[in-house]
């Protein structure tokens, strides 16, 4: 159904968070009421001085990012941290569809982060959910 792996962007200072994921099938952003097509995806922090905002680019970071995506973090205690890059993602039983719903996601060895807000940067690319 999905694949995900996490790439980290080296550059001058600090590393920022890279997860590149494929999907097959349309799934929403939660908080963000929009449905994606299935397909290639990258997550990149933008900022050092922002950790919990990331932008969502279709395919690879050479197309302009489709949405920003506000997120707080998830805490893990001691030993609990992921040991695996993993989206986490719930069914939207409310819908019509029963579509898939990307909630956050997780890093290994690092808290996981949590969507809490979505702002669509390019009009028409992000269809409405029903």
């Amino acid at each position: 159904m999905m694949a995900a792996m996490m790439a980290t962007a080296f550059a001058q200072g600090p590393i920022q968070k890279r997860i590149d994921f494929s999907i097959n099938v349309p799934f929403a952003l939660r908080m963000g009421d929009y449905i994606l097509p299935a397909g290639k995806y990258v997550l990149y922090q933008i900022s050092q001085n922002d950790l919990n905002l990331f932008a969502l680019h279709p395919v690879d970071r050479t197309h302009s990012p489709i949405a920003m995506i506000r997120t707080t973090r998830i805490i893990y205690q001691g030993t609990d941290y992921p040991e695996k890059t993993e989206l986490i993602i719930n069914i939207d039983e409310s819908s019509r569809d029963n579509h898939l719903v990307l909630e956050g996601w997780n890093i290994p060895g690092m808290d996981g982060w949590e969507i809490i807000g979505v702002v669509e940067k390019k009009r028409g690319l992000l269809a409405r959910a029903n």
